[in-house]
């Protein structure tokens, strides 16, 4: 055997914390505030091994490029002792994991009856594949010895041929959550004016309906936040409109660079009866410059309605990005309360449907990321009728109900 010192930088990916559903209260809303984080895994590979021997080394078996132990008296050699050390990179893991439990995982090619430790924890018998070690991270070094049986072990090393035989130290931690900052749960009997700006008497070009301030529009009741669309003509600026809408937003009031914005939510957008909705759940730059994130949009009518769209824009000639995307388990936006939810560092975005993972963006698949996503965003919630999805049909159901029951920012 020959002593080797092996560069090889294990590289902890930076998990998602994703936000877990809970018991909730009694309307079977989730709590607000996640638990203590999420289980995270990782599996790091040597960054050094080596055999550590009192006697001269003597090849590497047939080129398996191996590490190997034996006790004291070692094939009968009293100066024989042979013991198998292994480095780890754990500084890389996260200044907040807790909980953290690791495992060495190290290869044999056959069985031996040979007990085999590393630390305070001890195998009775080698078998062939990976054995085991339940071990304490300390500095990530870790030294396997052998004794009851008087002849070499090998074990694979990290310059093994085929990777998958490496050693291996499996990690599992608990990383810290986010922590709720802002939000509605929508418990009291109005809206919540110091929180939202609530839109009148406007509608884009494009729009068909009137943004409007009305109880018969936008209320709260029973925990849930409704924006109504209704079919009915009023005077809108310079035109008169033939529906009704409701548009929220946080402009002036509370916006954010970076966190998880969340929502639960119920759209109207049922397989028939609804051409032409369009509820949706996004975010604008403070600035007014450019820059959108689209949580969710849930449009309605019969080639849309089974998905929900989450996009990005850098600029509206259009410079975007968008993926409509099917919900976890075949379910309908309309047919139950869903939860969307958008992830936003520095470094990404990520989507999530019912905290499955659907989306994520970031500066490799997004060249003009950095310029659009470093400044504060504002909130936007509104049921819209019309615009690019087209016209409402004599079949769309009005009143047309968005109803929300929670919105929520962490970071």
């Amino acid at each position: 055997m020959r002593k080797r010192t092996i560069a090889l930088i294990a590289t902890v990916l930076a998990a998602v914390a994703l936000i877990p559903v809970l018991a909730g209260d009694e309307r079977g809303k989730p709590d607000p505030q996640p638990s203590n984080g999420r289980e995270v895994q990782v599996t790091l590979s040597p960054v050094a091994d080596t055999t550590i021997s009192q006697v001269v080394q003597d090849g590497d078996l047939s080129a398996k490029t191996t590490l190997a132990t034996c006790p004291t008296s070692c094939e009968n050699n009293t100066a024989g002792r042979r013991d198998a050390q292994l480095r780890f990179s754990v500084t890389t893991l996260p200044a907040s994991a807790t909980d953290v439990h690791a495992t060495l995982r190290v290869y044999s090619w056959q069985d031996y009856p040979a007990r085999v430790s590393v630390g305070d924890a001890q195998l009775p018998a080698v078998r062939t594949g990976f054995n085991e070690f339940p071990v304490s991270l300390g500095n990530g070094t870790f030294t396997l010895s052998q004794e009851g049986y008087d002849q070499r072990i090998y074990w694979a090393s990290e310059e093994n041929a085929d990777p998958a035989l490496r050693p291996q130290l499996v990690v599992s931690y608990r990383q810290a959550g986010w922590k709720l900052v802002w939000g509605d749960e929508f418990d009291g009997g109005t809206l919540d004016r110091s929180k939202w700006n609530l839109r009148n008497g406007e509608g884009r070009d494009i729009d068909l309906g009137c943004n409007v301030d009305s109880p018969a529009n936008t209320f709260v009741s029973g925990g849930m936040l409704t924006l109504r669309a209704l079919r009915q003509s009023v005077a809108c600026g310079s035109r008169t409109r033939q529906f009704t809408q409701s548009y929220l937003d946080t402009m002036g009031r509370a916006s954010w660079q970076y966190g998880r914005f969340e929502i639960r939510a119920k759209s109207p957008t049922t397989a028939t009866g609804s051409t032409g909705l369009w509820p949706a759940f996004w975010l604008r730059p403070d600035d007014g410059g450019n820059g959108e994130i689209d949580v969710t949009e849930l449009p309605g009518g019969g080639a849309w309605y089974d998905k929900a769209t989450a996009s990005i824009f850098w600029d509206y000639t259009p410079v975007k990005q968008d993926v409509r995307i099917p919900l976890p388990g075949g379910a309908l936006a309309s047919d139950g309360f869903h939860t969307y939810a958008t992830e936003w560092t520095a470094d990404s975005l990520k989507w999530y449907i019912d905290d499955q993972l659907v989306w994520t963006r970031d500066r490799t698949t997004t060249p003009w990321f950095d310029q659009a996503f470093h400044k504060p965003y504002n909130i936007r919630l509104n049921t819209q009728v019309g615009g690019w999805l087209g016209t409402p049909d004599a079949a769309t159901v009005f009143p047309a109900d968005f109803v929300v029951d929670y919105v929520r920012v962490y970071q």
